[in-house]
């Protein structure tokens, strides 16, 4: 049974005569009698297939190696529905464990293929989430960050920008690996990049900062009024 070779015809499944004599531990004889004396039962598209001509002599010549088909004028091939019929019709023991075994197994054969595609895409799926940002995803990260550290900042003719800037830069890449959980921006993840381009152009400091931002701006803004004062005077 485990032995038993493939036969397919236009891509379906089916048995010979002599494949399904020897997996019910009969005679080829008997199937065909069996066949002869319940013929109106079956039904042909449904549980045999009948080559002949032209089509007989497809499935000879990929069948080279069979020598008992080298005679024949006609085939029978058997469906898993004309299999079950013949079961029937010997109803032993042996034959319907053997067609259990033959749905099982042999019509309806685990699909390795979709098998191995389903594993594949779970491993490409699993690849996907696991991969990081490349390096022109991280210069836009990058560009982003400065662009609104130094537009919170004041420009970068600010004062704040020229003490500060390290504090609210540190503070910005902070939250962003926070957000995203990761140990560097570098290592957001790829699949996360729109949220984290999203995420840095909607950034603000925290009130402690921002606080400390306008008070650093405002020495500057108090010193150059007092020197437009002096000129003035």
């Amino acid at each position: 049974m485990n032995n038993l070779a493939v036969t397919e015809f236009k891509e379906t499944r089916v048995l010979t005569t002599q494949q399904l004599a020897e997996s019910y531990e009969t005679d080829s004889k008997v199937i065909s009698k069996n066949f002869t004396r319940n013929q109106d039962r079956y039904q042909e598209g449904k549980h045999y297939i009948l080559l002949q001509g032209e089509d007989l002599k497809e499935f000879k010549t990929n069948r080279q190696y069979d020598e008992s088909l080298l005679r024949v004028n006609q085939l029978y091939l058997w469906t898993e529905k004309g299999a079950f019929l013949h079961a029937k019709s010997l109803n032993t023991d042996k034959a319907w464990e053997v067609y259990d075994e033959l749905v099982e197994s042999y019509f309806k054969p685990v699909n390795i293929f979709a098998e191995l595609t389903t594993e594949m895409q779970a491993l490409i799926d699993k690849l996907e989430n696991n991969m990081v940002i490349d390096y022109g995803q991280q210069l836009v990260l990058e560009k982003l960050v400065n662009n609104v550290v130094v537009t919170v900042l004041g420009g970068k003719e600010s004062n704040a920008y020229k003490e500060v800037s390290k504090k609210v830069f540190s503070e910005c890449n902070r939250d962003l690996k926070d957000h995203f959980n990761v140990n560097s921006r570098n290592n957001i993840p790829k699949l996360k990049f729109e949220e984290a381009c999203v995420y840095i152009r909607r950034w603000q400091p925290c009130t402690n900062t921002r606080i400390l931002i306008d008070d650093v701006n405002k020495i500057r803004i108090g010193r150059m009024m007092a020197v437009m004062m002096m000129f003035l005077e």
